[in-house]
């Protein structure tokens, strides 16, 4: 088996819909977020933002981890898929590949 996250596998998870396309988008732009990798002389707010996705997505209690796991219920995904998937990509390490595919979905 592939080590790469399947990314079409995540993307056909959701109903073409609008409201969950909006959702969707939003997950995705964290995901994006959190997987970017950090630059030597990276601008502090680039730094804030991957930090922010990353809390978004994993926060495992509280009002952070309700508002994620709406989303995903919004979007019609499983917010362990999210997590999941974004994990592995961290672990895999082909974060320039991923975040190419995923920006094609947006």
């Amino acid at each position: 088996m592939n080590d790469t996250p399947d990314i079409v596998t995540l993307f056909k998870s959701i109903q073409k819909n609008p409201y969950q396309g909006l959702y969707f988008a939003v997950i995705l732009q964290a995901v994006l977020d959190t997987i970017k990798l950090k630059a030597p002389e990276e601008d502090s707010l680039i730094t804030l933002h991957r930090d922010q996705a990353h809390s978004w997505i994993f926060t495992s209690v509280g009002v952070t981890c309700e508002n994620f796991e709406d989303a995903c219920t919004f979007a019609g995904i499983d917010p362990h898929l999210v997590r999941q998937f974004t994990q592995k990509t961290i672990d895999v390490g082909d974060t320039e590949n991923v975040r190419r595919n995923l920006t094609t979905l947006l």
